[in-house]
């Protein structure tokens, strides 16, 4: 029995969660210290990370499964990855609008349904 491809993702995305987590900590501890902006946008981070993720997975597991070859499985599951680390970073680093948190989130929703188009499309078949 192999190792699904998307247990490699589910991991890194694990791993990126509890950063995320840690930093948001960080953030509440050192909130003099820091810009008045820095902790609600870990916040919001965290919170945009765990709303997007979990369904993320879910379809590459499910897309997966399905039959999908492991090459579009990668494709996915490697840009879920840079996608959320691009949003995190964008967030966390600048006040405002900037073209990692752009590029980040509107990546996710185009990831999310182009993985909602092939699931219609292998569960069709």
């Amino acid at each position: 029995m192999s190792i699904p491809v998307t247990l490699v993702y589910a991991g890194c995305m694990a791993l990126l969660s509890v950063l995320l987590a840690n930093y948001v900590l960080y953030a509440r501890l050192r909130g003099p210290a820091l810009p008045e902006w820095q902790a609600p946008a870990a916040e919001r981070v965290q919170a945009n990370f765990v709303e997007n993720v979990p369904l993320a997975l879910v379809l590459l597991y499910l897309v997966e499964v399905a039959g999908a070859g492991a090459a579009f499985v990668h494709i996915c599951g490697g840009s879920l990855v840079v996608l959320r680390v691009l949003h995190a970073w964008g967030l966390a680093r600048n006040e405002g609008a900037n073209y990692p948190r752009l590029i980040g989130a509107q990546g996710t929703f185009v990831l999310l349904s182009v993985l909602g188009m092939a699931a219609i499309v292998l569960g069709l078949q």
